[in-house]
């Protein structure tokens, strides 16, 4: 018998005989058989339907008219609270929900609608960084005009002012080499990080951060320490030397702001271990908050800086195939890695 419907027509209005009896068993026997079968085809069917909808890496509500879940995915139950915030007039609009920017799409059909969430927080950072990339550019070739003009303007004072006042011509020349800083750290984070990696002297560690500590203020007393093995070191000099300067002044800064620290440390540690060169570089100074966004663009707790210096490191690091990370358990120091 081909359908339910079939078998329950053959069923005869009254039963008699021991035949009709056995026929109408049979009857409801086959019914119960295919009966099995149809439910074992719905399960194996909503089966595959979750296997395909898991295999989709973006959230997914199936909802039914009066709001309860017909299925949603894992991803959706992760962010399920994104719903409580998601506009009912609209079908597609973004969402800042965590942290995390989301495309909120919603269609239905018949009685059931279906809405999908995708992360678009790359893109967006990528906008972010294109936008601000011509805004710095823009920028950058303004001000570093002015900029050249009073640097010369500065060196040709220097030779006719009296001792006194040379110390207010350093100041002048810290605060220039700080803002031409700022736009190299600008521009070639919004451009993309690529290394041109050549072999030096492992000394050019010491030496690039004895020349760049001449122009960072601090109040405090502070100790470097440097323990540099006498290696080679493969690397994009320009690029180590900034990774470098925002490691000791994000080192400074810490210090600064620890009321309980008179004296600072700041320690640079360089080896070779297995297939990677490793900088790392200690201080006493306070630990740093929000770690889990330590290395996010435009993300600081501090009072000063502008939250670009540890991702700007983070991306030197990668671009020289390594990582940076930072640790806060005994000894707070960050660990640069990168490979040889």
């Amino acid at each position: 018998m081909d359908n339910f419907e079939d078998i329950f027509k053959s069923i005869p209005s009254n039963i008699t005989t021991k035949d009709q009896k056995e026929h109408i068993l049979n009857i409801l026997d086959e019914f119960i058989q295919q009966t099995y079968k149809a439910e074992k085809e719905f399960n194996d069917l909503k089966e595959v339907f979750s296997l395909v909808l898991e295999s989709i890496p973006n959230p997914i509500w199936v909802i039914n008219d009066d709001n309860s879940y017909f299925y949603y995915n894992s991803y959706a139950k992760k962010i399920d609270d994104i719903l409580k915030i998601y506009p009912q007039e609209s079908n597609e609009c973004e969402i800042l929900f965590d942290k995390e920017y989301y495309l909120m799409q919603r269609s239905k059909k018949n009685n059931k609608t279906l809405i999908t969430a995708t992360n678009i927080t790359n893109e967006k950072r990528k906008e972010r960084l294109a936008s601000m990339g011509q805004v710095s550019a823009h920028l950058a070739h303004e001000i570093r005009n002015p900029i050249g003009a009073i640097a010369l303007m500065l060196s040709s004072l220097s030779k006719n002012i009296d001792s006194k006042h040379s110390i207010y011509i350093l100041e002048m020349k810290k605060a220039l080499w700080r803002v031409e800083r700022l736009i190299n750290t600008t521009l070639l984070f919004c451009k993309g990080v690529k290394a041109a990696s050549l072999r030096h002297n492992s000394s050019i560690i010491k030496s690039s951060i004895e020349d760049s500590i001449a122009y960072f203020e601090y109040s405090k007393n502070i100790d470097f320490i440097y323990d540099i093995q006498e290696k080679s070191i493969l690397c994009d000099l320009e690029l180590l030397e900034l990774l470098l300067q925002n490691l000791i002044s994000n080192a400074i800064d810490a210090i600064e702001e620890h009321e309980g620290v008179d004296q600072g440390i700041i320690k640079i540690e360089f080896f070779i271990k297995e297939n990677y060169q490793i900088l790392k570089i200690y201080d006493n100074g306070v630990l740093a908050g929000d770690i889990d966004n330590l290395f996010e663009a435009f993300k600081t707790t501090k009072i000063k800086g502008n939250g670009l210096g540890l991702a700007f490191c983070k991306q030197i690091a990668e671009a020289h195939n390594g990582s940076i990370s930072y640790n806060d358990i005994g000894d707070k120091y960050f660990i640069v890695s990168l490979g040889l």
